[in-house]
């Protein structure tokens, strides 16, 4: 088969790398679209194919600067390719790719984008591969979008891989997740709660033989960096996973990053859960944002052990530095809570999706009468 990848920036290689692996690894013809080239996915080579994307002879490389050039190209494509897998199915600039009734297209859900962009009426042929048995019927419930599948995530399973990139340092790791500037728009006195944190943690960490790292990103804004030893983006493919597999706990804004923490089994602390609440209320991604709060930032989840929150009245307390211990101390069952809150059989799942995607090719390509 000849499938074309089609994905944008280098966070994004993750989503579809068990099923590119899979792919090579049975020999099929890929090919790669993207915004960036294969020098930028660090250390992440093949488990079952060539060591190295960049040498795999059945693998070409499509890099461009602009996603929407490379969405349209495929696009335009299309007839070359047996099958697309690509990300954002909903995403409005993904348009040419899936609003049509092409056979052959999928979609791989990425971290919440399907749950915020979901419209209703969706006109497409292409078939959503979803990440767990919650965010399917989410996604179900708020689009009526019926080409909905989970047959477990690629995704959870190749981050279940990564756990094996944690390094054991002699100090603690505390890593933090700057805030999107949604945040600061809906609380601008977020400054002083979020400043008050950093305090107490470094101080913690400077009695605790700790390291306080920040996991910075384009869209923040807070000059809060000059507290930090060391920062970190997520330019590369890879740095930003190596990073959480190495902490001891992270804390975020109510980040999309708790499905990477979950499955490489690295406990955190959630702040502003009643802040991500009130996020975009006038925007269509506010029903998605409901649902998320509902299912990963309020009740049960927060266990203490796996995770805890703080919020936002409470950012000015001590209780930052109980919950931090308690988080690090804690006995964890990390298989019973990825079970119940990101339900779904994730081992083996590119392998699934990609018998899926082959036996589709074949009636495709059956002729009438065939047996």
């Amino acid at each position: 088969m000849k499938i074309a990848f089609v994905i944008d920036k280098t966070q994004t290689f993750q989503i579809i790398a068990g099923v590119l692996y899979e792919a090579l690894y049975r020999n099929h013809d890929c090919t790669l679209f993207c915004n960036f080239s294969p020098k930028e996915l660090g250390f992440f080579g093949s488990p079952k194919a060539s060591p190295n994307l960049i040498n795999d002879p059945n693998l070409r490389w499509v890099q461009h600067s602009d996603k929407n050039w490379l969405i349209n190209k495929v696009a335009t494509e299309r007839s070359q390719y047996d099958a697309v897998v690509g990300i954002n199915l909903f995403n409005k600039g993904w348009k040419p790719l899936y609003q049509n009734q092409n056979p052959g297209n999928y979609s791989l859900e990425y971290c919440w984008n399907e749950i915020y962009n979901q419209v209703k009426p969706f006109s497409s042929s292409t078939t959503l591969f979803c990440n767990s048995e919650t965010s399917k019927k989410i996604i179900s419930d708020l689009s009526s979008y019926d080409m909905l599948e989970t047959y477990g995530s690629p995704w959870f399973d190749f981050l279940s891989l990564c756990k094996a990139l944690r390094e054991n340092y002699n100090h603690t790791v505390v890593t933090v997740l700057a805030p999107h500037n949604s945040f600061y728009i809906k609380s601008p006195e977020l400054n002083k709660g979020f400043d008050q944190i950093l305090r107490k943690v470094v101080s913690w960490c400077n009695q605790n033989n700790a390291k306080m790292v920040l996991k910075t990103r384009e869209k923040y804004l807070n000059n809060a960096k000059n507290k930090f030893g060391t920062v970190i983006s997520d330019k590369d493919a890879s740095s930003h996973l190596h990073l959480y597999a190495s902490s001891d706990v992270v804390i975020n804004f109510c980040s999309s990053a708790i499905n990477e923490l979950a499955f490489l089994e690295v406990p955190y602390l959630c702040l502003g859960n009643d802040l991500q609440k009130q996020l975009h209320t006038d925007r269509i991604h506010h029903p998605g944002i409901q649902r998320i709060h509902k299912s990963y930032y309020s009740g049960d989840i927060f266990d203490g052990i796996h995770c805890d929150v703080l919020d936002s009245r409470e950012m000015l307390s001590d209780k930052i530095v109980q919950k931090i211990e308690s988080l690090i101390q804690s006995q964890k069952d990390w298989r019973s809570f990825q079970e119940t809150h990101f339900p779904g059989n994730h081992q083996g799942a590119a392998i699934r999706i990609l018998d899926r995607i082959e036996q589709d090719n074949v009636k495709l390509n059956q002729a009438p009468g065939d047996v």
